[in-house]
């Protein structure tokens, strides 16, 4: 069995090109450039997040899913260049079931270079490795092929389609639903 992931210490996870890191109010200005930007959140449902309060604010709902032990959401940064260039993380962990969801979301300057892949590899790894999970399960809006192509790169299978299940911009829209089990990862 492995080991179950306690919450006493925010994880830090290290790639080939990139750390994951515990988010801080200093990185309110790269959340800007994330959260803050039309053709990042084409595809999510979120609010756009134009101000520093606004971030700030962000950083610590964050956060608070990790104090609350809901969740983890990471600042992905280069090694060497500390400003935020993503976040990842895992959050709807359903321990009796043993699965989890993940997500990702990069500012436009960092698409198109593998960063998402890699972030996304990292912590299926570490949710494989700290969760006790058989599941990892993702999701994105029908139309974003680029996470599409991240979580096929994963080794995500895709599975079905939840149609009109989402309200994003002032629409319905549908979602695709990927997974990925421990032996598929092994």
């Amino acid at each position: 069995m492995t080991a179950v992931f306690d919450y006493s210490q925010f994880p830090t996870i290290t790639t080939e090109r990139l750390k994951l890191r515990r988010l801080a109010h200093s990185d309110a200005d790269a959340i800007v450039g994330i959260f803050g930007s039309p053709e990042v959140l084409r595809f999510l449902s979120q609010p756009l997040r134009s101000t520093r309060e606004q971030a700030v604010e962000l950083v610590d709902w964050f956060d608070a899913g990790f104090v609350e032990q809901k969740g983890v959401q990471w600042g992905i940064t280069r090694h060497g260049d500390d400003p935020v260039i993503g976040t990842c993380g895992f959050y709807a962990w359903d321990q009796t079931n043993r699965k989890v969801d993940i997500g990702y979301q990069f500012t436009p300057s960092a698409w198109g270079k593998g960063y998402a892949t890699e972030a996304a590899q990292g912590i299926i790894r570490w949710c494989f490795a700290n969760l006790d999970v058989h599941r990892i399960q993702a999701d994105c809006t029908a139309g974003n092929d680029a996470s599409e192509r991240v979580m096929t790169k994963c080794g995500f299978r895709f599975e079905g389609v939840w149609r009109e299940s989402c309200w994003e911009h002032g629409r319905f829209v549908d979602i695709k639903q990927f997974g990925l089990l421990r032996h598929e990862f092994q």
